[in-house]
């Protein structure tokens, strides 16, 4: 692309994400965009410094003296002369005659900005959570489906030299040194990485075992518990991470209708989950509230998990939603939540339900205790479960809901994961009264992930260790927008690759524990089994 057809593409990019209905990664590295690294950076780069160029151009009059250049390509033209050495003029020669016309007052008004504001350097100009962005640890879970966690530990020890450290939880996760890992502290499938730390390119994440998913995207499967044989419904469903991660407990065994109303965006999830060796999945791309909860196709669901557009409010070390966030309006939030709610109503109408995940990547009550509680007030055949990742310390605020207790909280500065929320909602039994105790018949996500884990071990058949050396092709990356089109992050896996090169790991088909359903046969029944 000339650097003419550069600039006016970047201040294209500038105007849709203004419309806030994107995020940087969607629109810089869509297929349109040829060269996809220098156009992430000065979009990036242009949006830190984005109020201190719109009150330049605003004083050195840029617009009224170029008619011809729009707001947005001004923008983008003002960062790479002041901010950016001017490093794509030299091939753009009509632009550079425009800005070293201007140049002399738009330096000027800067060097008054820094004045003003005691800065000796550009950088010092920049908010602080801009310039010391709050990090998080690389969080990579391990895809069940492919191997066991006890593989691929193994694999880092052994292939690339990683030091295993015993599991740690919250502050303990600051400071990791080079070449060192950690399981999880409540996760079984989880592994933690220190933040700089790329897989994108590593064989284990080209071939599907690793899917890179913040820790707290990772509660909603293990929350909503459906064990292997269930028939679940993903009502948000694209990109499709949290879906996979269901199948991965699930074992493959069973059904999962994913939904989602964007094709797009249910392209993404096809390839995605198939990378994933997901093969219990049925993409159906219509609205989830929409959908007829008596049909018969439905009749045996029993699991629905609910993860909706949300404001996003709890992504951190993500400059669209450090941004976004001081835009948010209660209007708006009203709006998601209004939403949200509905589709949890929606949920509570299929008649063999009996629990629901619901969960967002927010930090505002409104979208989460709040919605909630008014899902509690319009039914008295729910109620929300204690089993909510009962090992977290983090619970809903006091006195927003009732049982608050039963719900999970993050905190990034504090728990160094992502902003989240996630509560699950069971069917009360109707020999029971609302507050009874809470239904422990189900098999629960840690018996699920210790016997898939477990059975991978036991039913290893000699067909090879994990080799390196394999060819791979990794294609480009797509991150994902929200269904109704708000910023929504639903992990950190935002490559949209295909590739299903499994590497020599073992894929075992063998036998996976099934707790019996009836307290009473619980220690008869203790070790019966079921064949995939």
């Amino acid at each position: 692309m000339s650097a003419p057809g550069f600039y006016i593409q970047a201040a294209k990019i500038l105007d849709k994400l203004a419309l806030k209905k994107t995020t940087i990664k969607a629109v810089t590295l869509a297929n349109d965009v040829k060269e996809k690294k220098k156009m992430y950076a000065i979009i990036n780069e242009t949006l830190k410094y984005k109020p201190i160029i719109v009150e330049i151009i605003e004083k050195s009059q840029l617009l009224k003296n170029e008619r011809k250049l729009s707001k947005s390509l001004a923008i983008i033209l003002v960062y790479d002369l002041l901010f950016g050495h001017a490093k794509n003029f030299k091939n753009a020669p009509a632009f550079q005659k425009i800005m070293n016309k201007n140049k002399a007052r738009l330096n000027a008004e800067l060097v008054k900005i820094k004045i003003k504001h005691n800065a000796i350097n550009n950088e010092d100009l920049l908010p602080e959570e801009i310039k010391n962005p709050f990090v998080l640890p690389r969080y990579v879970r391990v895809n069940l489906l492919k191997s066991t966690v006890d593989e691929v530990v193994e694999y880092f020890q052994k292939n690339d030299g990683f030091k295993l450290l015993p599991p740690a939880e919250g502050k303990e996760l600051a400071h990791f040194k080079p070449k060192t890992f950690r399981k999880d502290f409540h996760l079984k499938d989880l592994l933690v990485f220190p933040s700089n730390s790329d897989f994108h390119d590593h064989p284990l994440y080209l071939n599907g075992t690793l899917i890179l998913q913040d820790k707290a995207s990772c509660f909603p499967a293990h929350v909503l518990g459906a064990p292997p044989g269930s028939v679940v419904i993903d009502g948000c469903a694209a990109p499709g991470n949290k879906t996979s991660h269901v199948a991965s407990l699930m074992g493959n065994e069973g059904k999962i209708f994913a939904f989602d109303l964007d094709k797009r965006r249910l392209g993404l999830l096809k390839r995605l989950t198939s990378k994933a060796g997901c093969t219990c999945i049925e993409p159906i791309n219509e609205n989830f509230l929409e959908t007829d909860p008596n049909d018969p196709k439905y009749a045996k669901v029993e699991y629905i998990l609910l993860d909706p557009s949300c404001s996003g409010s709890g992504i951190v070390s993500r400059l669209d939603q450090i941004l976004n966030q001081k835009s948010q309006v209660q209007e708006r939030l009203k709006s998601l939540s209004d939403f949200q709610l509905s589709t949890i109503q929606h949920a509570f109408k299929f008649p063999a339900v009996k629990r629901i995940s619901y969960s967002t990547c927010s930090i505002h009550q409104i979208e989460n205790e709040d919605v909630v509680r008014r899902a509690l007030e319009s039914t008295n055949e729910f109620r929300l479960s204690s089993h909510c990742i009962p090992q977290w310390k983090r619970r809903g605020l006091k006195g927003s809901v009732k049982n608050a207790e039963y719900v999970a909280r993050t905190l990034p500065e504090e728990d160094y994961v992502i902003g989240f929320f996630v509560s699950c909602f069971e069917r009360i039994n109707p020999n029971e009264n609302k507050n009874g105790n809470t239904d422990n018949n189900d098999i629960s996500n840690e018996e699920i992930v210790n016997t898939v884990s477990d059975n991978k071990e036991e039913e290893k058949s000699g067909e090879g260790n994990i080799e390196k050396n394999d060819s791979i092709e990794s294609n480009e990356i797509t991150n994902h927008n929200s269904n109704d089109n708000t910023n929504k992050n639903d992990n950190d896996d935002d490559d949209d690759n295909n590739n299903n090169n499994r590497i020599g790991i073992i894929k075992t088909t063998g036998s996976i524990k099934k707790k019996n359903k009836r307290k009473k046969n619980k220690k008869k029944n203790k070790n019966k089994t079921i064949t995939n």
